[in-house]
């Protein structure tokens, strides 16, 4: 018997299909970035991959915690081509917006549920969503700050470069663009 009704447990699985959606994205930006020779760029992405699976994690634990059972349903294939770099952190930064109106949508349902164990359980998510946007819509500033459409030459060798650098475990460096 779940410890949470099973209308949440339906959504807390629609959002851990979200979260390997996500992975999976991110897994495929890493393989376009790779192809492309931008290493900093796959090496940055492949850390997304790797968080964006233990988000998947922290989904999967914590409803089988509360008795029910995680369910990975069908999935169609995430994008894995892209025009170019701006176009590829474009697309995340609309993912990632999805995503939060996702996480709110779903701390909303369980609000207005009055399951205060799932509420608590996505404060941790709010947080984590937001600091992604930040993250996110740092790096198309800085993008924009280059000259969109200029991605190309030295400047997409240092932003590349850039990327390489970025901790994607702490989310509080900024992206450096160093043009000198």
């Amino acid at each position: 018997m779940s410890i949470i009704k099973d209308e949440i447990i339906k959504l807390l699985n629609g959002q851990l299909n979200k979260e390997l959606y996500s992975a999976s994205l991110y897994f495929n930006m890493a393989g376009w970035c790779d192809k492309q020779g931008l290493k900093g760029c796959s090496k940055f992405l492949y850390g997304h991959y790797k968080e964006e699976t233990e988000h998947f994690d922290k989904f999967r634990d914590f409803i089988n915690k509360v008795g029910g059972q995680s369910i990975i349903g069908e999935m169609h294939a995430p994008q894995n081509d892209f025009k170019s770099i701006e176009d590829l952190f474009d697309t995340i930064v609309k993912h990632e917006q999805y995503i939060t109106s996702c996480i709110n949508e779903l701390v909303g349902k369980a609000m207005e549920s009055k399951d205060y164990i799932t509420s608590r359980f996505l404060d941790w998510f709010i947080q984590e969503q937001l600091e992604e946007e930040e993250l996110f819509n740092d790096i198309v500033v800085k993008i924009n700050m280059l000259g969109k459409g200029n991605l190309e030459g030295r400047n997409l060798y240092t932003f590349d470069k850039a990327m390489g650098a970025l901790d994607t475990e702490r989310h509080s460096n900024s992206i450096d663009i160093n043009m000198q």
